[in-house]
């Protein structure tokens, strides 16, 4: 059987070709190395950690003692009630931000005189740092001086003042009060930028039918933003079950446990020097939030997004 030899001219054609095709690969190698740097290593390590007895005290001789941590997380009921407390904030909180988002996001979205320069101040709480708004929240929110106590003392619905940081259920509104205002001018920039993608030319026909605004809003508005929403749960969920800053300058966890989220109980963990069990609880975490994104984002595939 005869076979037909390469052409000599196509060559260097082809071997120029492989060469042009490493080419995409070249250029992605440092950024992939700079996320191994920044993503991979730490992850690993820290699951090492987690598996080691390390302190900070004595990091360099840490013995590595296997499961041990996370079999003494899950009988710490410290850990455990941590877990329904980082729930319950992410509920209150990412509840909260999206019904007030949503309203804003509407209105700014309406054209009135000014419109622009209140789309700009709309920032001014979300390029604050979280530990500047911690601490506006406090001296607002103080026992003994705080403005709040003294309103609502002058207008009659306190007779004294209150200790809100003090009393955990005050402390928690606080917190999350503290939190949702800093946090839904995202939330609503980008159900802003979800609405102005909704072609006009549907409210119009929507008109000429006779639909109401309500009818409008539920059968026009809410379905197109609705992959936007379910996208922005998902984001804010997993950044509050990260979140230390806020908890941290206005209860630093407390008054007790009585705020300690999974994040917060690894960082004091952290600071008392425990980096192995500390890194447990990281992972532990983790592993949780992976776990419930994946399922989320497997029902949005299959529920949601196929029909938006």
């Amino acid at each position: 059987m005869n076979t037909l030899a390469t052409p000599a001219y196509e060559q260097p054609r082809r071997r120029h070709l492989r060469r042009r095709d490493l080419l995409p690969y070249a250029l992605l190698a440092p950024i992939g190395i700079l996320m191994l740097a920044i993503s991979v290593y730490p992850g690993l390590y820290a699951i090492w950690l987690a598996m080691t007895d390390a302190s900070l005290l004595r990091l360099a001789r840490a013995q590595f003692i296997g499961v041990g941590n996370f079999v003494r997380a899950a009988g710490d009921p410290v850990f455990i009630d941590s877990l329904w407390r980082t729930l319950r904030w992410d509920v209150a909180v990412v509840g909260a931000e999206l019904a007030i988002a949503l309203p804003i996001a509407l209105l700014l979205h309406r054209s009135f005189r000014g419109r622009g320069f209140v789309r700009v101040a709309m920032m001014i709480p979300y390029i604050t740092p979280p530990a500047v708004v911690g601490l506006l929240f406090a001296y607002m929110f103080d026992g003994n001086f705080g403005v709040v106590n003294d309103l609502l003392v002058k207008i009659g619905i306190l007779d004294q003042y209150v200790s809100w940081l003090s009393d955990p259920t005050g402390s928690f509104a606080v917190t999350v009060a503290a939190m949702v205002w800093y946090g839904q001018p995202l939330m609503a920039l980008i159900l802003l930028a979800s609405l102005q993608t909704i072609p006009q030319a549907l409210y119009d026909a929507a008109q000429v039918d006779g639909a109401s605004g309500w009818q409008q809003f539920r059968y026009i508005t809410l379905p197109h933003l609705m992959p936007s929403i379910l996208f922005l749960v998902l984001l804010r969920v997993i950044w509050m079950s990260n979140h230390i800053d806020m908890i941290f300058v206005l209860t630093q966890g407390g008054p007790g446990f009585s705020n300690y989220t999974a994040a917060v109980y690894s960082f004091k963990l952290t600071n008392q020097f425990e980096i192995g069990f500390a890194s447990a609880v990281a992972v532990v975490l983790t592993i949780i939030l992976v776990a419930a994104s994946a399922m989320y984002v497997r029902h949005l595939a299959r529920k949601v997004l196929v029909t938006a």
